[in-house]
C-alpha cells in the first residue's frame, strides 16, 4: 500500500483507515504485514514505516496496542481525526475538539506539552511552546541577535502552534 497517496484516518479505539481499509488495533502482526508490507525499521516492540513518520507498537501478545504518527508538519503522512487535519489544525483548536470528544479526565500533566485522552485513548506531543518561543525571541534580542525574518525562529513558532505526533490506543492505553 502506498502510504504517501492514501488518506489516512485516526478512528479513536477502532484502528487507522487506510483509504477503504482498516488497520484495526488489536491486529496481528501478520494483519499489519499484510497491510503494511514489511516494516523499514523495528525497535522491540516497535515497527517503522514510511521513513519513520508512522509507528505501530505491539502488546506482548503480538497485537496492536498504539499507532502513532511521528511527522508533523514537515511529515509526509498528513492524517486526519475526526475530519480535522491532525498536524495541520492548530494544536489548540485540536485541543479543543479532542477533550469534547473524549468527554471526562484529560491527562495534562507536561503542562502543554503533551495530552492524554483517556476515554478515547489518543495522545498528542509537542517539543515546544509558544511561551518557548517567546522565552527564545527574548533571550536572542537581549543578546543582539536579530530575529525578525529569522527562519529558525519562524520554523519553532510554527512548530510550536501544531502537534508534532499524534497516536491512538486501545481503550485503555492511557490509564
Amino acid at each position: 500500500m502506498d502510504l504517501y497517496s492514501t488518506p489516512l484516518e485516526l478512528l479513536p479505539l477502532e484502528g487507522l483507515r487506510l483509504g477503504d481499509t482498516l488497520l484495526p488495533l488489536a491486529a496481528s502482526k501478520d494483519q499489519v504485514e499484510a497491510l503494511l508490507g514489511p516494516a523499514e525499521v523495528v525497535h522491540g516492540s516497535r515497527w517503522y514505516y514510511a521513513k519513520s513518520d508512522l509507528s505501530v507498537s505491539f502488546d506482548p501478545s503480538g497485537k496492536v496496542e498504539f499507532i502513532e504518527f511521528l511527522g508533523g508538519l514537515e511529515g509526509r503522512l498528513q492524517p486526519t481525526i475526526y475530519g480535522l487535519p491532525a498536524f495541520q489544525t492548530g494544536a489548540g483548536e485540536l485541543i479543543e475538539e479532542l477533550t469534547r470528544r473524549n468527554n471526562g479526565p484529560v491527562d495534562d500533566h507536561e503542562q502543554g506539552y503533551s495530552y492524554a485522552f483517556l476515554n478515547i485513548s489518543v495522545g498528542v506531543y509537542r517539543s515546544i511552546l509558544p511561551k518557548d518561543v517567546r522565552e527564545l525571541i527574548a533571550e536572542m534580542e537581549e543578546n543582539g541577535i536579530p530575529t525578525l525574518d529569522d527562519p529558525d525562529v519562524e520554523r519553532d513558532r510554527r512548530r510550536a502552534e501544531h502537534w508534532e505526533t499524534i497516536g491512538i490506543g486501545l481503550s485503555g492505553y492511557y490509564q
